[in-house]
């Protein structure tokens, strides 16, 4: 038989971080209707009738044929950045325009961090190391010299691509 942990904390009415030993997720919502969003990338919405133990759930943003976070290149952007970013200027989505992820950022600062509830997911995903770069490269703290040489040949033959087709179109 294998070692579980799991572990949940009530860090504001309605809203829990729960911990296990792959991955975090925080579920937020009263009783009888529930959302979660996990690190891994997954959320389920629960719909259920208190005290039956008659319920619903839907599941989405699955990825079944994702590859996982420790096998995934490492970004060059630095954890060491990144996590202060997310946890004193993460409601305004800074750690996200850092990363690349512009879009995203652009909706944390006008929502106040997706109303605060995204802050804290961020906060979670980037410490247990599944926060990815506009890339999807894994942030993390230390990335080895043949990743970060890999990934600035990889910039660098885009850009040479970039200038091939402006020579091409004259």
């Amino acid at each position: 038989m294998g070692l579980r942990f799991r572990r949940s904390i009530k860090i504001a009415p309605g809203v829990r971080v729960n911990l296990n030993k792959k991955s975090a997720s925080v579920t937020f919502g009263p009783k009888g209707l529930k959302h979660t969003v996990s690190t891994t990338g997954k959320s389920h919405t629960t719909v259920g009738v208190p005290g039956t133990g008659l319920s619903y759930t839907t599941s989405g943003g699955e990825r079944s044929a994702s590859v996982p976070a420790a096998q995934r290149p490492t970004s060059p952007k630095s954890k060491a950045v990144v996590l202060p970013l997310c946890i004193f200027l993460g409601v305004l989505g800074v750690h996200r325009y850092y990363v690349g992820k512009i879009g995203t950022g652009v909706i944390w600062t006008l929502t106040a961090g997706f109303f605060g509830i995204g802050w804290i997911v961020d906060i979670f995903t980037v410490a247990l190391g599944g926060f990815y770069d506009v890339n999807g490269y894994v942030v993390r703290f230390h990335p080895t010299e043949a990743e970060l040489a890999a990934a600035e040949s990889a910039q660098s033959e885009d850009g040479e691509d970039l200038a091939e087709d402006d020579a091409t179109e004259e």
